[in-house]
């Protein structure tokens, strides 16, 4: 009697220890170094178009904050202050890391995040010249017109325009598959209005089955109408 229950409590143990390492886990450790966020609460925030969902929550302290719990699903969400995002980012296995900076908020450290950080960083410096190039196209408007240096100015926004295009078709197509792109295609595919772009056009017509089955993606081609060029 005493063996049959000891066996058991062995049983039971090892189904313990197996359903825990099983379990993937995902921990984030963030640094903060910017004002108005000390003593305040951050929160990993879902927003689905039919439900919000709270998966994790903490306080900073001494500019720093740290989650950490069960990732089985990749799940992208936002880090929130008082409910209001902030920056988004991946639940996912492993353990990532937040900067939330005067200059830039950035998260890295595990797959879907290095992935979507190292796109944002491309897409920001694109950005950037392009704002650079379109003030120096008002100031000349404004201060003095010059034929020539207007259209090298303008052949310039349309080269950055170009490549920047280039560089998201091009991170889209190495990447459908993962979790991240998808992320990606949220970011470009937001708006106030349900016309298709250009270049959401471009990414769709190559994109593979799979990832049109996508909920978001799904849910963004029902919504606008959008079919595929053959």
């Amino acid at each position: 009697m005493l063996r049959q229950r000891l066996n058991m409590i062995l049983f039971f143990a090892g189904l313990t220890l197996a359903f825990m390492s099983c379990t993937s886990r995902y921990r984030i450790d963030g640094v903060v170094e910017t004002l108005g966020y000390e003593g305040r609460e951050l929160s990993l925030v879902e927003f689905l178009p039919y439900r919000t969902t709270k998966y994790d929550s903490c306080t900073v302290k001494q500019g720093r904050f740290q989650m950490k719990g069960a990732a089985d699903t990749t799940r992208l969400v936002f880090l929130c202050k008082d409910n209001r995002p902030i920056i988004p980012i991946y639940i996912e296995k492993g353990n990532a890391k937040v900067s939330l900076l005067p200059t830039e908020m950035t998260v890295s450290g595990t797959r879907q995040n290095d992935l979507f950080y190292s796109f944002l960083k491309k897409k920001i410096a694109y950005d950037n010249l392009y704002e650079d190039l379109s003030q120096k196209r008002f100031s000349m408007s404004r201060h003095g017109y010059d034929p020539h240096r207007m259209e090298l100015i303008q052949d310039s926004i349309r080269m950055v325009v170009d490549e920047c295009e280039d560089m998201i078709c091009s991170f889209m197509a190495d990447n459908y598959d993962e979790p991240a792109a998808v992320g990606v295609f949220m970011m470009l595919s937001a708006g106030p209005t349900n016309e298709v772009s250009s270049l959401v056009r471009r990414i769709l017509d190559a994109a593979p089955d799979e990832f049109m089955r996508q909920s978001y993606v799904n849910g963004y081609i029902s919504r606008t109408g959008y079919a595929r060029n053959e």
